[in-house]
């Protein structure tokens, strides 16, 4: 009965953010969602659902807003410094390897897409709690420095959100 409940929770979740995406509810769009909804709750089985319940735990409402507000603040900043960089032409593609310490799959996905929607920046690669991580920087940039950002403004958030 839990897997069922965690099943059904979890499809209506999806669900609403389909609705949210395309902003007007309409039958057709309505009976779609429904369905996309449902593949995405089956496909990702192993991931979030076992047979006893979920693995995921579910993030509350104000880390969520908290989290989406600095994602927005740091995709803006970083779209600006990005630019003047660009002019500068002082930067060059610097590759390292960022381990998320106590986040389980799902969070180190929200902060490797997170890492992705902030321009500069590319996640490569998730293996384990690790993500492979390119981002402009100037040569010789010290691995603490570039580590930074991601685990103050996402990290951070997420693990103390977490327990």
């Amino acid at each position: 009965m839990k897997k069922i409940f965690a099943y059904f929770q979890f499809t209506i979740i999806m669900l609403f953010i389909w609705i949210l995406l395309h902003g007007y509810i309409e039958f057709q769009m309505l009976m779609t969602g429904i369905l996309v909804a449902a593949s995405v709750t089956y496909f990702s089985y192993d991931v979030l659902l076992d047979k006893k319940g979920t693995h995921f735990k579910s993030i509350k409402l104000q880390t969520l807003v908290i989290y989406f507000l600095k994602l927005f603040i740091e995709i803006f900043k970083s779209a600006y410094i990005f630019s003047l960089n660009l002019f500068k032409k002082e930067f060059v593609p610097v590759v390292f390897k960022i381990s998320l310490n106590h986040l389980d799959p799902v969070r180190v996905a929200i902060v490797a897409n997170s890492i992705t929607l902030t321009p500069g920046t590319i996640s490569i690669e998730i293996v384990n709690q690790s993500i492979y991580v390119m981002v402009l920087a100037r040569p010789r940039t010290p691995l603490e420095e570039l580590e930074r950002p991601i685990k103050e403004k996402f990290e951070k958030l997420l693990s103390s959100e977490k327990k």
